[in-house]
């Protein structure tokens, strides 16, 4: 399990009247998180995408997984790439930004640990990391309504309809805020079948017309970005992306070797 870093870049003054004279400002650095995903699934590839292949095939694969955009669709659905952006740099107190990292601890403690009970136990005795995960997002978005209000200005995000700027704002922090960031957190640290539930089932305590509007305008874009693949093989089933990738990696082969050619005349 790994979390992205809270990076304290500055102190500054603190004016929202509350105890603590000084606030942090934080970045959220995702990179290494984002980085290690990148690095297993090119692996994957590499190891299971062609089966027995030829050197020739190998190189052709390579190449084409250097061409892949890692950093756009196959982390997060990129129609939000503006919110992630908008709260990558955010003022946190003291006692958030020290009970964030004991969350991390926490999480971390217990979803490593080696329990030597059957699937159904193990899978339960998780729920108190699933927890802890929530709970240190929950402390970020909290945080960033309560410390910045620079952020709350300009709220209406560009692709979601708006009927209410105070709604709005309410909507974006404590709602699609932390979804997003559990989406981003969970993606290849949880099976896909479930990252949609673990990035979302905190909103079934809202009342109706919370999570209404976070179903007709939000999930249907974690579901589509669940089954994202790189190549144009989302669409194919897994027996179909096996064949279309070979036919994609054959076709890399052929160019290659055409390449060649007429680089040597």
């Amino acid at each position: 399990m790994k979390f992205p870093n809270l990076k304290i870049i500055d102190t500054v003054e603190n004016k929202t009247g509350s105890d603590e004279k000084e606030l942090l400002l934080i970045k959220i650095d995702w990179s290494d998180i984002d980085n290690h995903k990148i690095e297993a699934r090119k692996n994957w590839y590499k190891k299971w995408g062609v089966p027995n292949k030829t050197e020739e095939q190998s190189v052709a694969l390579d190449q084409m997984l250097d061409e892949v955009d890692w950093n756009g669709e196959y982390l997060y659905p990129s129609k939000y790439t503006y919110i992630y952006k908008k709260y990558s740099e955010f003022l946190i107190s003291k006692s958030y930004y020290e009970e964030c990292l004991h969350l991390i601890k926490m999480a971390t403690e217990e979803w490593n640990r080696k329990r030597p009970f059957d699937t159904n136990v193990r899978e339960s005795l998780l729920e108190g990391a699933i927890k802890f995960v929530e709970l240190f997002f929950y402390l970020i978005c909290d945080a960033i309504y309560i410390y910045n209000a620079n952020l709350h200005l300009n709220t209406v995000p560009p692709n979601l309809p708006t009927t209410n700027q105070k709604d709005d704002v309410y909507f974006e922090h404590s709602v699609l805020l932390k979804s997003l960031m559990l989406f981003r957190f969970w993606k290849f640290q949880t099976g896909g079948g479930l990252l949609v539930d673990k990035s979302s089932e905190f909103i079934k305590r809202y009342n109706d017309s919370i999570v209404d509007k976070f179903n007709s305008e939000v999930k249907q874009d974690l579901i589509d970005n669940v089954k994202f693949e790189p190549f144009g093989l989302s669409s194919h089933y897994i027996i179909g992306k096996e064949e279309m990738l070979l036919s994609l990696v054959n076709q890399r082969v052929r160019d290659n070797r055409i390449s060649k050619i007429v680089n040597e005349r």
